[in-house]
């Protein structure tokens, strides 16, 4: 059987698609460059981590996950060896421990070393940190309610307009 690298490094540098998406997105986040985080693309790496228990992992599952939590993803490639998608710098720390957590065999620069420790600690019970979308809000029902006393928005001593919201906003 053939070595067909070659044909995966030529046409990941001909992927002007996904560069100029890259760069599109990036300088919409603020950071053209970003921080890469890839995935090998070796069958005999894969194997060994499925055997000890771990999934495969493709580009877009490492992209869903981090659009669940909020995190940017852009520039999209590939090479004979990797795939690899990129996050702003500002983003890293949390795009990393994230990935780390849900069992995801990045190979990146490390951003921050004590992430590794972080992920695997045994009281998170396997599971991922909540969501901000899953989280209930607090006091939410009491906002909308307003504090007590408050008829159409009107101050109870006859205020006008604008004490009329401060009073249903915070209760003054």
């Amino acid at each position: 059987m053939a070595n067909w690298g070659w044909v995966d490094d030529i046409l990941g540098m001909m992927n002007w698609l996904d560069w100029l998406e890259g760069v599109f997105r990036g300088a919409l986040a603020g950071d053209i460059a970003g921080h890469r985080i890839a995935l090998s693309t070796d069958p005999e790496f894969w194997q060994r981590h499925c055997a000890s228990g771990g999934r495969v992992w493709s580009q877009n599952d490492m992209r869903a996950l981090l659009k669940s939590y909020h995190v940017k993803t852009y520039g999209r490639g590939f090479n004979s060896s990797e795939i690899w998608i990129h996050v702003p710098r500002r983003q890293a720390r949390w795009a990393e421990y994230l990935l780390i957590r849900a069992g995801c065999p990045v190979q990146m620069a490390t951003v921050d070393g004590r992430n590794v420790g972080w992920a695997n600690q045994p009281k998170h019970g396997g599971k991922m940190p909540a969501r901000w979308d899953d989280t209930p809000r607090r006091n939410s029902s009491r906002r909308r309610a307003g504090r007590g006393g408050v008829v159409s928005g009107v101050c109870p001593d006859g205020g006008g307009k604008w004490a009329g919201m401060l009073y249903l906003r915070y209760g003054l």
